[in-house]
């Protein structure tokens, strides 16, 4: 079995994300394939999806979904466009899909995702302690860029200004920076 060392690697990953790790990072860590198993069978870790675990002892809570995608997607994963809108409480858009933006080759291993590609800077990344999603201001600049509905989009930025969550000038500053379409949509939202 792994040293205390390897269990330390693995540990504060864990803590970061949710409880939930691959068998990529566990092997990172320095557990073996047969470290892993062993795990599994003694019911200290709990297979999720494929390739992705938990630690079963791990507190479940209403937003584990969000943490679950994201360590299994990697670490340039975030909580993206109408999920993280939801998350925000801007607007009503009820997803269907768990939305995350990654950078990179990670791909959506799962129809309830919807993987968007893009990085992301630093301002646009808000860390809640186990999943990272985007600012309410980058959150609206993805909409505006997507395909939600004019109604749809006033109601997020409004919802967004009533709550203290945006400011009219840094939300037209930015969408002027994502080209005209953007520009144009978000000015409308402002109206």
């Amino acid at each position: 079995m792994a040293g205390d060392d390897v269990v330390e690697r693995l540990d504060g990953l864990v803590t970061e994300q949710d409880g939930f790790f691959t068998s990529a990072q566990a092997m990172d860590a320095g557990y073996t394939p047969t470290d892993i198993e062993a795990h599994v069978d003694d019911g200290s870790w709990t297979r999720v999806e494929t390739d992705l675990l938990r630690l079963t002892e791990w507190p479940h809570h209403d937003l584990e979904e969000y943490s679950k995608w994201c360590a299994w997607l990697g670490p340039t994963a975030v909580v993206s466009h109408q999920s993280a809108a939801e998350l925000h409480g801007l607007g009503s858009l009820h997803p269907q899909f768990v939305h995350i933006r990654v950078s990179g080759t990670a791909r959506a291993h799962d129809r309830r995702l919807a993987v968007h590609r893009g990085r992301l800077v630093g301002a646009d990344i808000e860390f809640t302690g186990t999943f990272r999603l985007t600012t309410p201001t980058r959150t609206v600049l993805d909409l505006a860029a997507g395909g939600i509905s004019q109604f749809t989009l006033d109601e997020v930025v409004g919802d967004g200004l009533m709550l203290g969550r945006l400011t009219v000038d840094e939300l037209f500053e930015q969408a002027v920076e994502c080209g005209d379409r953007v520009a144009e949509r978000v000015e409308m939202a402002l109206r």
